[in-house]
């Protein structure tokens, strides 16, 4: 019977069985040309993103992700959207699977997706 609980509890609660609180945070990613990505990333399996270029906001996406750790730094996230509103340069909103690295003690995560790296800094918690 309890197996059966613990089965339930986690099909209905499935983002604590998929993240860690290794990239939870705030990140921000200054790529050049004028774009600005800013990531939340929730330990519970949601994240959202927002990005600028030239000023103008270009996508606004926020999903789930699943994470799968190849060691305390290394792994892949897959990020699903499950809302977005992005512009035609852009493009429309799609799953992404992305190799990740915790670097820099952890104040860099380096995403890597087809071959292109993209590095964002954890930004601090804002206060009161």
């Amino acid at each position: 019977m309890r197996r059966l609980l613990f089965a339930v509890f986690l099909a209905i609660c499935p983002a604590l069985a998929m993240a860690d609180q290794s990239i939870s945070g705030q990140w921000q990613a200054n790529p050049g040309h004028g774009v600005l990505i800013v990531m939340d990333i929730l330990v519970d399996g949601h994240w959202s993103s927002q990005t600028v270029q030239n000023k103008k906001v270009v996508a606004e996406m926020a999903g789930t992700y699943e994470q799968t750790k190849a060691s305390d730094t290394t792994g892949k996230l897959v990020f699903k959207p499950i809302t977005s509103k992005t512009t035609a340069e852009h493009g429309a909103a799609a799953v992404e699977e992305d190799d990740y690295a915790l670097i820099q003690g952890g104040k860099v995560l380096r995403l890597v997706s087809g071959g292109d790296a993209t590095e964002y800094k954890k930004q601090p918690l804002a206060s009161k």
